[in-house]
């Protein structure tokens, strides 16, 4: 396979940040908030910021 150069590797490096800072959010918000920690499920905030995460690695797979 060609290494990625100019433009595409330029979007495949912004499509990559973008799957990194939905899943740091995730991360950040359940180590963060309590019901999410002390009832072992996702609060409504956390089931948000899981699914932006999943829809960033989506197009990324793309």
């Amino acid at each position: 396979m060609a290494e990625r150069t100019g433009p595409v590797q330029a979007q495949h490096r912004a499509d990559e940040a973008a799957v990194q800072t939905a899943y740091t959010a995730f991360i950040q918000h359940t180590q963060k908030c309590t019901p999410c920690r002390t009832d072992g499920a996702d609060c409504g905030t956390a089931s948000a910021l899981r699914q932006t995460w999943r829809d960033a690695r989506t197009a990324v797979a793309v």
